[in-house]
């Protein structure tokens, strides 16, 4: 019998044996360490129950999966190009008789003699005339309000003197 070494694989190394990455060192061990070897057992005994169950449950679950035949899709009509074209001439109608009812109007309204001038026209006229008079007094009177010798705030502020760059200011530094 041979004796049990001092120390044990890791579990790193129990990983790489139970993938196939096993190195000569963890094989020698096997070999001479007989609870290694019984994890590395029982982990494949584990694994092999639980193979034999999914296969199982897989056969059971493909022999209870009834197959039904392909039902036929509800029928719904195709639009062919046909369809296509009667749509877009049906789209074109609603769009253009109104088009060429209102230009068709608008042609006998600008061929229809014009209205001699109406009494109610020229006092709408006057009135206009009246109203511009009335606006320009308005102006006047502002105008000789404003004081001219007031300071603008573009020359208080010096903003016409030199072109200015769309960047942000920047401090200017000083040479010391």
């Amino acid at each position: 019998m041979t004796q049990s070494p001092q120390f044990h694989l890791s579990e790193e190394a129990l990983q790489d044996v139970l993938i196939g990455l096993s190195s000569p060192e963890s094989d020698e061990h096997l070999v001479g360490c007989a609870e290694c070897k019984s994890q590395v057992e029982e982990f494949r005994s584990t694994m092999q129950l639980f193979n034999q169950a999914s296969l199982r449950w897989s056969e059971a679950r493909a022999a209870a999966t009834i197959v039904t035949p392909v039902q036929a899709r509800p029928w719904r009509p195709r639009l062919t190009p046909a369809v296509w074209a009667l749509a877009t001439a049906a789209l074109l109608l609603v769009i253009e008789v109104p088009l060429w009812h209102q230009n068709r109007h608008s042609q006998q309204t600008a061929q229809a003699p014009a209205a001699p001038p109406t009494l109610e026209a020229s006092a709408t006229r006057a009135d206009s005339e009246a109203q511009i008079a009335e606006d320009n007094d308005l102006l006047r009177s502002v105008n000789a309000v404003l004081d001219p010798t007031e300071v603008s705030p573009v020359s208080e502020y010096h903003l016409l003197d030199r072109p200015h760059g769309h960047r942000k200011g920047r401090p200017k530094v000083l040479n010391p």
